[in-house]
């Protein structure tokens, strides 16, 4: 193992226990002192400058993610950070001293921690004028947003409707969809969220806290012939955005922050209009593009980062010690932006 200036222990976040309330889940995380990991072949060391905390992140807290690691563990799904040592292997060693942002395994620990252990392949090298801010949350959110307008895109769709219009996610949507003249109905819960998105260059934006808005939303879908639907709110929402579209609709469900079962789905409207509800999973999208294509999308998203065409909006940034305060009020606001965990004592490395 290549190896150097590297310590014995770490700091790091560690969640000892599931508990289905989120506010206690977070009141129960505790920083604790850790070894540091060791990479194997194939695997690199990452030094963390910078961790995000997205909706995937809360729901794990909760045992309420798809899938549950062994505990305890480390939290955090991606950071970014500098590559401090390898197991070996062609690509491990070539990213030795690099810039990277990174995504962790299923079953092991994650980035809210001051060191992670990842596979190279799970490993983005950064271009060097993109900061750790927006490294930080470089995967998830961006090309979560750029895999949903590519699947809808490949299967015939000419516009769609998004719910949480106002999530990170959602304003990614709004500037790609724009870039591509692919028309996009926004659905938000408070004016506030739609003047924020009209502000972002959002063109069709509605509420769904109105008395009217099931019908506003009927007509703008008939309007702009709106065949695809990007849905992260689950329960009610997921049936009353189908049953409003047209025939052919596809409902691409890649979230569920309502923490409900999807529901109000009328067969009717999937028997006899040919409608459809599906899933949308980052990990199989990135998965079936290929290491190659996986780091093309990421070039394109540090790309639009760095014009400022896209952007993570990152309220805070919260040092270990104060991780539960943190994130407690990244839950209460999240429209306001994200809690961004340093795990470094003064929150920047070079």
């Amino acid at each position: 193992m290549t190896k150097t200036k590297v310590p014995q222990t770490m700091r790091a976040v560690q969640l000892d226990d599931y508990r289905e309330d989120l506010k206690e889940a977070i009141q129960h995380l505790r920083v604790v002192e850790l070894a540091v990991p060791e990479p194997a072949r194939g695997q690199v060391l990452v030094e963390v400058a910078a961790a995000a905390c997205n909706p995937s992140d809360l729901l794990l807290l909760s045992g309420k993610y798809g899938v549950r690691k062994t505990l305890p563990t480390v939290p955090g799904w991606e950071g970014a950070g500098r590559v401090v040592a390898t197991g070996g292997g062609l690509l491990a060693r070539w990213l030795a001293g690099k810039r990277v942002a990174c995504v962790v395994d299923t079953d092991s620990g994650g980035t809210w921690a001051r060191y992670c252990v990842t596979r190279a392949s799970s490993c983005i090298p950064l271009k060097r004028p993109l900061g750790w801010e927006q490294a930080a949350g470089l995967i998830v959110n961006p090309l979560t947003a750029m895999g949903l307008l590519e699947t809808a895109r490949r299967a015939g769709h000419r516009a769609a409707v998004q719910t949480a219009g106002a999530s990170q996610v959602g304003r990614m949507l709004i500037r790609m969809a724009a870039d591509a003249h692919f028309p996009l109905v926004s659905v938000v819960r408070r004016d506030e969220q739609a003047t924020l998105l009209e502000s972002l260059g959002a063109r069709h934006v509605l509420n769904s806290a109105r008395d009217t808005f099931i019908d506003e939303l009927k007509e703008a879908c008939r309007r702009l012939r709106t065949t695809a639907a990007f849905e992260a709110i689950a329960g009610d929402m997921t049936g009353i955005v189908a049953n409003a579209m047209p025939s052919g609709t596809c409902v691409y469900v890649y979230g569920g922050l309502s923490e409900q079962a999807c529901g109000k789905i009328d067969p009717v409207q999937l028997i006899f209009r040919n409608k459809t509800i599906t899933g949308f999973y980052l990990g199989s999208w990135l998965k079936d593009r290929g290491l190659w294509g996986v780091l093309r999308a990421a070039s394109r998203a540090q790309r639009l980062l760095l014009e400022g065409r896209i952007a993570a909006t990152v309220r805070r940034r919260v040092p270990l010690h104060a991780i539960r305060d943190g994130l407690q009020q990244y839950v209460e606001n999240m429209t306001e932006g994200k809690s961004l965990i340093v795990p470094q004592a003064d929150g920047d490395t070079d």
